[in-house]
């Protein structure tokens, strides 16, 4: 009778029990929802509003290369190649601003459910009397607003994809330290190390957390440290092909030395970039600062409140000392600092529930202050994206430039992976298809290599071949544009902008000589002329001529070939300064061979025989320089 008297009452205890869990539960769920809701919201507010940025550009760009020319190019960049993986898959779905950027939103978006997760995992591990999930609900409330996630959430840019592994790795390996499961050990490695393959300075986050984990677990030092053994193997493959280029780049800009002074200064950058105080000033800082030193006043149990806040705080702190070490060698920017941020949402997180547990109406005060600091960088900066689009850049410049001057059957060569991008999102299937030869920063790619893996082939397919070369002939861009000048025909140049376009030929058949010598005014000879063949319609012509000079000359002249029709009518013709613009005239040494390379169009009604002239002229003027016998102008030969 006494068991058959209890088991309604034990019956009724586990019902009311699991009924307040459960309704705890609910509770807590909708607050997640309606947290992940404001994030989503505030993710992808005004997302399309601004045009494709430079960097976004070079996402699209380097992702539509083959797997093996990623691996080559992010060897020698400051970023690792898997965000350029998944980003090469979802290009093929995403064409719009919007859709480019949902990938990011949807990474952005899951740091959110993340911090709060690896916030509860962190409360119970380092306080078991902490109240893990009000860490969790402020924590991922603060990554929620987090101007900086927010910001990076909508770029196409590998920040957010970071800042997500970061926080997953950090949750499983908090759970697995508390549980001591071995799958969370094995999910905590993968994580960690696609975390490591997609930012670099994610590595000092990871080594935070790992730091962290054998403080408070040391029992379980052996598997911990094989896990970051395991993370570090994992990267070695690749970190073998990508170290001796960074170092090399590290040591061509720095020396290796840093100045104590610039430390301290990107160290102050840091911190107001971690904040991502932009638009609203130190102000916010001090608040986040304040928050945080205050509710550790109001903490009862010190020791327990500073054994927390250690892993954020050495996360933070190795972030912010290696993106300031790393500034000499690259730049600084604040989002460098995306692996630390979600480490200042889970101290906000921790600031803000130890206010609430104190008092109900301390905790809104402190969370009414957080949310004032962070509205006016939201507002004002956020969504303008000052860092993003710089001047006057215009994404869709050189598409619209090769509109019109184009075929399908012509190619484009890029010097920048950057615009690269920015016209293969506009490129439609009656456009030419487009290659590289990246030679402006961040990676300049040797040269012979290129040319020959991709310059040479496309001339063998391509009468046609355009080059959009940023920045004209500015650093290594020049040694480019001398070997086309040397080894194909220019027959088309014009600036746009601080971008010079630039076509060149590559005429199919052999060339024959002509058989001719001849003496223009001012000492100046032209010893040999090649030229092509035959010149159908709708085909090129290439043109070789070698020049000498039997003195100095003074002034600027132009060469121009000519192509004139059996009636006299002019078809094609090419003015350029000799070896297409680098070396006037002035720049030659007496006895010095010039040779001098130049490109026609034929347009395809024309029909031959073709005559094929070549003069000298001023462009000041446009007085003809003479022969020897009185003409201003020299017949190479008569073309079929």
């Amino acid at each position: 009778m006494v068991w058959t008297d209890k088991v309604p009452r034990l019956y009724s205890l586990a019902t009311s029990m699991t009924n307040g869990l459960l309704h705890r539960d609910r509770q807590k769920c909708i607050v997640l929802f309606v947290v992940v809701l404001a994030a989503f919201l505030l993710r992808t507010f005004r997302l399309a509003r601004q045009p494709l940025s430079w960097d976004e550009g070079w996402s699209i760009g380097l992702s539509s290369l083959t797997l093996t020319q990623i691996n080559r190019i992010t060897a020698l960049d400051v970023h690792p190649p898997l965000y350029y993986y998944l980003f090469k898959a979802w290009l093929r779905i995403a064409h719009t601003e919007w859709l480019l950027r949902l990938s990011s939103v949807v990474a952005g978006l899951l740091v959110v459910p993340l911090v709060y997760e690896a916030g509860r995992s962190w409360a119970r591990l380092a306080d078991e009397d902490a109240s893990s999930t009000a860490v969790g609900i402020f924590a991922a409330l603060a990554a929620a607003v987090s101007p900086f996630l927010i910001y990076y959430s909508q770029v196409a840019r590998m920040f957010a994809l970071c800042a997500m592994l970061v926080m997953l790795s950090t949750f499983f390996l908090l759970e697995a330290a508390r549980t001591k499961s071995a799958r969370l050990f094995l999910a905590f490695v993968l994580s960690a190390a696609a975390a490591l393959h997609t930012f670099y300075y994610s590595a000092m986050a990871v080594a935070a957390v790992v730091l962290y984990v054998l403080l408070l677990r040391r029992r379980q030092w052996k598997v911990i440290l094989l896990s970051a053994m395991a993370v570090v193997l994992l990267c070695l493959p690749w970190l073998s092909d990508a170290v001796p280029p960074m170092l090399s780049r590290v040591g061509s800009r720095t020396g290796f030395a840093f100045a104590a002074r610039d430390l301290v200064q990107f160290l102050a950058d840091g911190i107001f970039g971690l904040v991502f105080a932009y638009g609203a000033g130190w102000g916010a800082v001090v608040v986040v600062a304040g928050l945080t030193i205050l509710a550790v006043m109001l903490c009862e149990d010190k020791r327990a409140a500073g054994r927390m806040l250690l892993l954020p705080v050495m996360a933070m702190a190795l972030v912010l000392v290696a993106v300031s070490l790393g500034a000499k060698a690259h730049m600084f920017a604040a989002r460098y600092l995306i692996p630390a941020s979600p480490f200042l949402c889970l101290v906000l997180g921790w600031s803000l529930a130890t206010w609430w547990q104190r008092s109900r109406k301390l905790g809104f005060v402190a969370l009414l202050l957080m949310l004032v600091a962070v509205s006016p960088t939201i507002s004002s900066y956020v969504y303008a994206k000052p860092y993003e689009v710089s001047g006057s850049f215009d994404p869709a410049a050189d598409y619209r430039f090769l509109q019109g001057k184009t075929t399908p059957d012509d190619i484009v060569f890029f010097n920048i992976l950057s615009l690269a991008g920015q016209y293969e999102r506009l490129r439609t299937p009656n456009d030419p298809p487009w290659s590289f030869v990246q030679r402006w920063d961040p990676v300049v790619e040797p040269l012979q290599p290129a040319i020959a893996e991709r310059v040479l082939p496309a001339s063998q397919r391509h009468e046609r071949l355009w080059f959009v070369l940023y920045k004209g002939t500015v650093a290594a861009n020049l040694e480019l544009k001398e070997w086309l000048d040397h080894h194909l025909y220019p027959a088309f140049g014009q600036w746009g902008a601080d971008t010079l376009y630039v076509l060149y030929l590559s005429p199919r058949g052999d060339l024959q000589e002509a058989a001719i010598r001849a003496t223009f005014a001012e000492g100046i000879k032209l010893e040999t002329a090649q030229y092509t063949k035959r010149a159908d319609g709708g085909g090129s012509v290439g043109v070789s001529l070698t020049w000498s000079a039997t003195d100095k000359i003074e002034r600027e002249y132009k060469v121009f070939v000519h192509l004139y029709s059996a009636d006299g009518r002019l078809v094609a013709q090419h003015d350029a300064v000799p070896v297409n613009e680098l070396r006037p005239m002035p720049s030659w040494s007496p006895g010095e061979e010039i040779v001098d390379h130049h490109g026609l169009r034929v347009p395809k009604d024309t029909q031959g025989p073709l005559r094929l002239v070549v003069g000298i002229y001023d462009p000041q003027n446009g007085t003809r320089l003479r022969l020897e016998n009185g003409e201003d102008t020299l017949t190479l030969g008569v073309m079929d």
